[in-house]
Order: structure tokens, then sequence, then C-alpha cells
């Protein structure tokens, strides 16, 4: 299984059993530990394996992850492991995750904090990260940026209607399967700010955080919208919105400056530039992005693809009768604009007199958001 696209082997020191999970290969490293390929043991009843691991609030029934099924399980790193409060705190947070529902998410399955490492269990996702897709053909196309971003809209939905802040998305926590878009890592972050500063993040999560997160202030569902527009940027362009540099060099900029929206599609940006204010209040919730990227789709006003990098993995016009299809209709024609002398101010107060939004009837779940990377690899 090691094999796999995606997966290392097990290195020396790695165990090869996490409570009743044998391990298969790694799939990675984060902030928080190492996050592996696992499988249920075949023998549950095996006394290695605490019959009690559902305690903190996991399914042991058909919710749960069967015995044949792979799952990505998160180890938490030995020197927070051995901090109670991080203990407490991604206890919490786990058990809030469990209540998100699965749409355009990986649903967390298991948690267990009473060894010696804790560990969470969710569904594995078979697809790259989106910082990996976009690292390896450029940005995404216009289609590809729309279903995406409605697809990463639509997790938050459910991650907020569950009472839970993702608080760390970015490019790295969203995985692109063949049934679309997922996001993964919803809420677990906030155990980590119990035991560490913003200032402490690597540069590359320290252009998604929020003004209101990177100054300490309370984190509420407000900055993961800010975070959503944030990564429709690097998806768009390849590159953050606030610039590379250190992380105390970023964390300035996001508190201070506008973001950097050269390159993003006219009618994304209008949506993005509404998500990415610096006051919380101003952006949408992750339920009227929803309305307002469907608003933009029913009028016809889906951007043109961009020119450069992406033309070496473009995709062929969809069908008029495929969602996400290309109408008849000029594109929108926003005239001339310069993203970095808009003011912020005044484009919020505009918003606010524009009224309340014609959300119009919307289908969002039949979206075929997987068709993109099926049509991507085949053109590949």
């Amino acid at each position: 299984m090691a094999d796999a696209p995606g997966v290392l082997p097990l290195d020396w020191d790695d165990p090869p059993h996490v409570g009743p999970y044998t391990l298969l290969g790694r799939l990675g490293d984060g902030p928080l530990g190492s996050v592996y390929l696992a499988r249920r043991a075949e023998d549950p009843d095996d006394p290695d394996h605490p019959d009690d691991r559902y305690a903190a609030g996991g399914h042991p029934d058909a919710d749960g992850p069967d015995k044949r099924d792979l799952v990505a399980l998160k180890v938490v790193r030995a020197d927070l492991a051995r901090i109670p409060e991080f203990r407490r705190r991604f206890l919490r947070e786990a058990r809030a995750a469990l209540r998100v529902a699965r749409f355009c998410t990986a649903a967390v399955l298991d948690v267990d904090v009473a060894g010696p490492r804790p560990y969470l269990v969710t569904e594995y996702v078979n697809g790259p990260t989106l910082a990996a897709e976009v690292d390896d053909w450029g940005p995404l196309a216009a289609v590809e940026l729309e279903r995406l971003g409605t697809a990463a809209a639509a997790a938050l939905t459910a991650i907020h209607a569950a009472g839970v802040v993702h608080a760390d998305l970015r490019p790295s926590n969203i995985l692109l399967s063949p049934s679309g878009a997922r996001v993964i890592d919803f809420g677990i972050a906030r155990a980590l700010d119990a035991v560490t500063a913003p200032a402490s993040l690597r540069a590359d999560a320290a252009g998604y955080l929020s003004p209101e997160r990177a100054l300490g202030d309370e984190v509420t569902e407000a900055a993961d919208v800010h975070a959503w527009g944030a990564v429709m940027v690097y998806a768009a362009t390849g590159r953050g919105p606030f610039g590379e540099g250190s992380a105390s060099a970023v964390l300035r900029r996001v508190v201070d400056e506008q973001p950097d929206l050269r390159g993003v599609p006219a009618g994304l940006a209008l949506i993005v530039a509404r998500a990415m204010s610096k006051i919380p209040a101003y952006r949408p919730t992750a339920e009227e992005l929803l309305l307002l990227l469907d608003r933009v789709r029913a009028a016809g006003r889906t951007p043109p693809p961009a020119a450069g990098p992406t033309a070496q993995r473009m995709l062929p016009a969809p069908a008029r009768d495929e969602p996400g299809g290309w109408p008849d209709a000029e594109p929108w024609d926003t005239g001339p604009r310069d993203v970095e002398s808009w003011d912020t101010g005044a484009r919020e107060a505009r918003a606010r007199e524009a009224g309340p939004w014609d959300t119009g009837p919307r289908d969002v779940e039949s979206w075929d958001t997987g068709a993109r990377e099926a049509r991507a690899r085949e053109a590949g």
C-alpha cells in the first residue's frame, strides 16, 4: 500500500499499530504531527486494541470506519501530547468535528486522547492537495475555480452549521479527489492555538490567517471566509494574497495591507474582495458565498480562463447544458480596474448600498466537482 500515489513507506521508528489501526504508510507531516494511511485491524477484540476507543464520542457502528476501509490517522506530536491543556482542547475540537456533515469534507470518524499519543481518524481521501495541484500544473482554469470555490464554501457551510470554526483553511488542507474537492483538518488548529502563537506558524500558513487571528483576537466563522478568499487567490494565481517572506512579515501584511488580487478573474475578484475585508462583520457568511457564486454563474458571467501556466492543462469548454458551461453571452465586461488602488472602505459601503443579492434557484449538490480532475488528467 505504501507504493500508492502520495503514500510513503513507514519510517523505521513508526509504530506498526496505533490503537486498533494498522499503519500502512505515511501521508505527510503537519504542525500537529504525522499523518498515516491506516486500516482498522482485522481483530477488534485484540487486547492491544482498547475497547473504549469510542468513549470520546466516535462512532462504533455503521458510521465508524469499517475494518476493511482505509482511513487517514493523524498522530499528535510527542511534545504537544505532554501538554494537558492541548489534550483538553484537542478532545473538545475533535468531538465538535464529529458533528460535521459529510459534504465536501473528509469526515471525522474516531478520536482517542487517553493514550500516550492522542490521535484523530478521518475518512481517507485519495487525491492531491490543492497546493500540490497548483504547484504541479499551475493556476486553475475558470471552470475549475468556480467548482473549487463552491465546494470549499459548501464545506465551510457544513462546518459552521455544526458550530465549528475551521481556523486553518489553506491549500494544503483541501484535497482534490475524483469526486470533488474536500476540506480536511477542520477545527483541530484551535487546539494548537492554545499552546502556540500565530507568529510561530510557517510563512506558507501565515498568509491564510485572518487579521483578527493574526492579532490574537477572537476567531469566528468570518475568519474562515477570509481564508476562503485567500485560497481562491492562490488557486487563481499560484501565489498567496500577501506575498512571501518570513511569517512575521506576512502577518504584518495580513493586518495592514490589502490582498494582492492581480490575476484573479474579475467576477471572482469582486467576491474575494468582500470575503477578505479587514472587518469581520463586512464579510459574507459561507452560505452567502454560495449564493454570490451562484449569482455570477446564473448570470452567465463566468470569467474567461487565464492565460499562461493554466494553458498547459486547459480543459475543453463544457457543453452548454453542463453545470459551469460557457454562456453564449459576452463575458462580464468589468471595464478597466486597478485592484491595488481599490478603496476597501468604499467597496464595503457600495456593497451595503447594493442591497440583498438576488439568490435565485440553485442546486449546489448537483454540481460535478470531480469532473475537472478527471478531464485534467486525461488531457495530460
